[in-house]
């Protein structure tokens, strides 16, 4: 007598346990956890009419925007929706940049970022914006505020929210916001080159 297994991952099918009735009458050889990962729209990220996808990315149930539904944008989600962007106040720090101005970087807010850099792109025929890091805060404007203090003394000029200073400083200023629980270990910075520890110059 053959031992019946599970075609999709060859676990060892055993009746009442893991092999629905139905599927031991037909003879249809897949066990439970298989068949609701396949076929139970529920636990199906393609299928299952609980997902939310925006912009053809899959967002997590816990994201604060969820909402079953496909999406171009959050904006989109949140014109169909009953909640308000502004009312949200987690989301992400980022910083962007775009080669056209090769010095500068754009220091953000946004309740995703690569849905904010999708928003960028629609506006430049080369597609050329580059999201070069973000962080994730649960106070964004709070967040921004406080690398826009942060960047402005480092900045050779400054226009709204774009710096000119390096994306290695952007990106130091953003790892070290108060929110993500980061102090400045003067002594070790002192031991270093700025061109070493940019850490060290910057705060």
């Amino acid at each position: 007598m053959t031992v019946p297994i599970c075609y999709e991952c060859s676990t060892l099918l055993l009746a009442e346990v893991n092999w629905n009735k139905s599927y031991i009458k037909s003879n249809t050889k897949i066990c439970k956890h298989c068949f609701n990962k396949k076929f139970n729209l529920k636990n199906n990220k393609i299928n299952n009419p609980l997902a939310m996808y925006v912009n053809g990315k899959y967002i997590s149930r816990k994201h604060p925007l969820h909402k079953p539904g496909k999406y171009k944008t959050f904006n989109d989600a949140a014109f169909e929706g009953t909640y308000k962007l502004d009312s949200i106040k987690e989301g992400y720090v980022y910083v962007i940049t775009n080669k056209a101005w090769p010095e500068w970087v754009k220091i953000g807010m946004a309740i995703d970022a690569e849905d904010r850099l999708n928003g960028y792109q629609t506006s430049s025929p080369m597609r050329d914006f580059i999201l070069e890091h973000s962080v994730a805060s649960n106070d964004r404007r709070k967040s921004e505020k406080e690398a826009h203090t942060r960047a402005l003394p480092l900045s050779l000029d400054s226009k709204g929210e774009w710096f000119k200073l390096s994306v290695e400083q952007a990106i130091t200023i953003l790892d070290n916001l108060n929110e993500h629980g980061y102090t400045r270990a003067t002594k070790e910075a002192d031991t270093h080159t700025p061109q070493d520890n940019i850490q060290g110059s910057l705060f």
